[in-house]
């Protein structure tokens, strides 16, 4: 037995001894049972602080001896001294199994606190577990003491209350003792608050107050059950400190006055009578209270798992609508009877703003939705009015053209029923795709152009290459000029090739290339471009272009690379698609626009002298693999102005062509961010 362990021992044998003593004290002048016996309480909290330990026989030796001299030394006759320190062994002992398997967290302590009393679950355990055990202790030394003496039944059920108020009182306050002196648990009188300790004050004022009327002013009217109110007060507004310390303090006047002979219990004449009577009252004051606090307690904590839900809630809420509102993809929930429930901003940016008719219903007619292929979308056949029926199905592209897209718009509507929902609930996403479509129609195109446009070429080598093998292996000699011509016929072939197989690699870099925007020289670039424009043209023994490039032209911000591409693409339709015979006459200018309140832009103009493009084409030159004078003899592979339409607006900038109504030929024109603000 380590030395701690003793110090424990002899620390709950002091108080156990001091309790004894005190119900000693309470036993009537004309006979009978003690009114308190508070040792039976300090027994369970000695106990249950130890647990099943190996020394558990050495902890129930010492409370026998302790309980039969503080009995035999004060009075009482051996035989009932003898009885009594068995029963109270035996009481603890019952108590302690039946606590340890119902709330065993009330049993042995540990290193963690025991929760408490936390509920009415527990409590009403403890109070089975305090009743049952008293009553196993007086079937064993009380009752036999009844079969010597000549007790009644009455002084033995008075026992067995006596015993059982005496645990269900000092038990709860023993466990939150051991919290306070570990700390762990706020619950207490330090957490009152100003304001409650005005009201413990009035509370108790009231019950002394309350006391003495019922005591002293006149003991003869039956009416202790003014006390009661002060109880329920207690119970119901105080934490369990507050409401335990008034339990025990009321309980103690009674059994004070009782003994003065004050009070409407000193009254009775029968002994045994005015016991019980005594301890039926001090019971109900005692579980008044323990039930009152706990439901407290269960009220209190149950508020702030509520309060702590709404906070989650309120916090998951924002965080939802947060996500929603910042999302890219439109996201709305539909009811059943057809009322808008939730929309986030982006369905309204998608689909266009919500009209309902009177009884408060969306009309989907007037949000202009069809089929991508212009067909109207029958009633049911929607993606949302499947869902409504339960079914879930694959995201459907529908086009939409109303005020919101009046250029129209394919989205992607993936529509599902949520579960579980009452009334029956639809989430519907929508999903703009329309670039994605667009490219994915392009790269169709593009495939197909580009299968055509490279075996058109393989062809001709093919078809070439295999005539001139045949001559060979047939030993016939072929004129020089005839296999000059056959080989031009494959070299312009091949360099065709060459030439698609070259925008496609640019217009791969225009869409892929990272932008790394810095300050270029604008001026510089076209000149630089003229030169080299000049040059081909006398390498080629053609007429040389006359290409005016103004002393001074603003700075923009762009990818050298890709800026110098948009130049050299422009300039060379300039000079490609001009009448047969003409020198190609071509101007660039550049002028900054009015900045606005965004970033100022240069406005780059390449005017020439050509052949023109159709107005109703000039939209559309800019479209991938579209070629304006595909049959007018002029090559190309209508990539060159998607590729400059691509760069520029990935500048933030555009591009656009209009007839130049000087030469009648073309100004193309492209923006790119300026410079310099001034």
């Amino acid at each position: 037995m380590t030395r701690v362990r003793l110090l424990d021992q002899a620390g709950f044998a002091a108080f156990f001894v001091l309790a004894a003593v005190l119900g000693r004290q309470t036993v009537p002048g004309d006979g009978g049972l003690a009114l308190a016996w508070p040792a039976a309480g300090v027994a369970a909290a000695w106990f249950a602080a130890t647990g099943w330990q190996r020394l558990l026989v050495a902890d129930a030796l010492v409370m026998f001896v302790c309980a039969w001299a503080v009995n035999d030394l004060t009075g009482a006759p051996s035989r009932l001294a003898l009885g009594l320190a068995v029963g109270t062994v035996v009481q603890v002992v019952v108590f302690g199994v039946l606590l340890s398997r119902w709330c065993p967290a009330m049993w042995g302590f540990g290193d963690e606190p025991p929760p408490g009393v936390q509920g009415q679950r527990d409590l009403g355990l403890l109070m089975a577990a305090s009743l049952l055990s008293a009553v196993a202790a007086a079937l064993t030394g009380p009752t036999t003491i009844l079969f010597l003496t000549d007790g009644s039944w009455v002084a033995l059920v008075t026992w067995v209350l006596r015993n059982a108020v005496a645990v269900l009182a000092i038990f709860p306050l023993s466990l939150l003792a051991r919290n306070a002196a570990r700390a762990r648990e706020a619950e207490g009188l330090a957490g009152i608050g100003r304001g409650g300790f005005i009201e413990a004050g009035f509370l108790g004022l009231v019950t002394i107050v309350a006391a003495w009327l019922v005591f002293v002013v006149n003991d003869e009217l039956p009416v202790p059950f003014l006390l009661l109110g002060t109880c329920v007060w207690a119970g119901a507004r105080f934490s369990s400190w507050v409401a335990d310390i008034h339990a025990l303090l009321v309980a103690a006047a009674v059994v004070l006055f009782t003994l003065l002979g004050e009070g409407p219990f000193s009254t009775i004449d029968d002994v045994d009578t005015r016991q019980i009577v005594v301890q039926s009252y001090i019971v109900v004051v005692v579980s008044i209270n323990l039930v009152l606090s706990v439901a407290r307690r269960e009220g209190l904590r149950l508020n702030r798992r509520i309060a702590r839900a709404e906070v989650e809630q309120r916090n998951q809420a924002t965080m939802l609508r947060t996500i929603l509102d910042t999302m890219a993809d439109g996201v709305s929930v539909l009811g059943a009877d057809g009322r808008l429930v939730l929309r986030n901003p982006a369905a309204a940016h998608l689909v266009g703003e919500t009209r309902t008719d009177d009884q408060g219903r969306v009309e989907s007619s007037s949000y202009g939705i069809f089929h991508v292929d212009g067909r109207e979308i029958a009633p049911g056949e929607g993606p949302i009015a499947r869902a409504m029926t339960g079914e879930v199905g694959e995201p459907l592209d529908v086009f939409v053209r109303n005020a919101a897209a009046p250029d129209g718009r394919v989205l992607a509507v993936t529509a599902r029923p949520v579960p579980d929902s009452d009334p029956p609930l639809v989430v519907s996403v929508y999903h703009d795709v329309t670039s994605d479509r667009r490219e994915r129609d392009e790269l169709a195109s593009f495939a197909g152009v580009v299968a055509h446009d490279l075996l058109n070429p393989l062809t001709v080598v093919e078809g070439w290459s295999e005539a001139l093998l045949e001559e060979a292996r047939a030993g016939v000699a072929v004129p020089p000029d005839m296999q000059a011509d056959q080989l031009e016929r494959i070299v312009r072939a091949a360099q065709r090739m060459q030439h698609l197989i070259s925008d496609l690699l640019a217009y791969t870099t225009a869409r892929d290339l990272r932008i790394n925007p810095v300050r270029v020289d604008l001026r510089a670039v076209a000149a630089d471009v003229a030169r080299a424009r000049v040059d081909a043209a006398r390498v080629q023994d053609a007429e040389p272009p006359q290409i005016v490039v103004p002393p001074a032209l603003p700075a923009v911000l762009a990818e050298p690379v890709l800026l110098r591409q948009v130049i050299d693409n422009l300039v060379g339709n300039a000079v490609k698609y001009v009448a047969p015979g003409t020198v190609p006459e071509i101007v660039v200018a550049a002028t900054v626009l009015a900045e606005g309140n965004g970033q100022p832009m240069v406005l780059i103009e390449v005017s020439d002298n050509g052949i023109g493009i159709p107005e109703d084409q000039q939209s559309r030159v800019f479209d991938t693999f579209h070629r304006a004078h595909a049959d007018s003899g002029y090559r190309g592979t209508g990539l060159g102005l998607s590729i400059v339409k691509r760069i520029a607006e990935r500048h933030e900038g555009t591009a656009w062509a209009a007839t130049n109504a000087a030469t009648g030929g073309t100004t193309m024109s492209v923006t790119f961010p300026a410079a310099d603000r001034d």
